[in-house]
């Protein structure tokens, strides 16, 4: 015996997302109810909500919101319902939650804490399924002079040239840096080769005046601090 289809007016008011939205306010909706409002409407057999569940579960992986930072446009347009326009409200919204964590910082505000330099780049770096490198560039009080994606490499690896680094650095007038990759398989845990590099890195930068003041390993909402665990000085 099929399963009855219940169109959005056929539901309960209390289920219905816009409803819920002006009764309880936003942080009241699930998240299937969230991407219900952004898609609007369902198909002939499948309401909003139920389409949305749809979407959530679409990653093989990844499920939920965070599955929205894996899926690609032609994925999304496979799901029947979903086509050019909803497809590109749903990722836009992705990358508007991934700009908003990378916003929280002022521009000038101070990169002292490893804590607080994992919390600026996490939301950034955590769904990128290649192993990449950031360089954090900064004056002599660890204010922020820029960052730049310098290095990407493949799922377990990313090679960082010293050269390239330190070229940068000179270029921006930096005093010292900070070196942030990510882990894809979400476990920050340093390898061998990722001390061995570091080291490299430190050294050259000592050479002609520039500190590196951190390297930083990314995981799924965790991190490793390798100046944390006393790899450098």
């Amino acid at each position: 015996m099929s399963q009855k289809y219940f169109t959005m007016k056929e539901l309960p008011k209390s289920e219905r997302p816009y409803e819920k939205f002006e009764e309880l306010g936003v942080s009241r909706l699930s998240d299937a109810e969230l991407v219900a409002v952004l898609i609007k409407s369902g198909t002939r057999n499948k309401n909003s909500i139920e389409l949305a569940r749809e979407i959530l579960n679409l990653h093989p992986v990844h499920k939920g919101l965070m599955g929205l930072h894996y899926l690609s446009d032609r994925e999304l347009k496979h799901v029947n319902g979903i086509g050019r326009v909803k497809a590109a409200q749903l990722l836009c919204a992705a990358e508007i939650s991934k700009r908003m964590s990378m916003q929280r910082m002022p521009e000038r505000e101070s990169f002292h804490s490893p804590g607080t330099v994992a919390q600026f780049f996490m939301e950034e770096m955590r769904t990128r399924e290649t192993e990449t490198t950031i360089v954090v560039y900064l004056d002599n009080r660890c204010h922020l002079i820029r960052y730049e994606i310098l290095f990407v490499g493949s799922v377990s690896s990313c090679v960082a040239n010293p050269r390239e680094i330190l070229k940068k650095a000179l270029q921006y007038d930096a005093a010292c840096f900070i070196l942030i990759h990510n882990h894809p398989s979400g476990d920050p845990t340093p390898s061998q080769a990722d001390l061995s590099l570091t080291e490299r890195i430190r050294s050259a930068g000592e050479l002609i005046g520039i500190h590196l003041v951190d390297h930083i390993i990314l995981g799924d909402c965790q991190y490793v601090s390798l100046k944390e665990r006393g790899h450098i000085l």
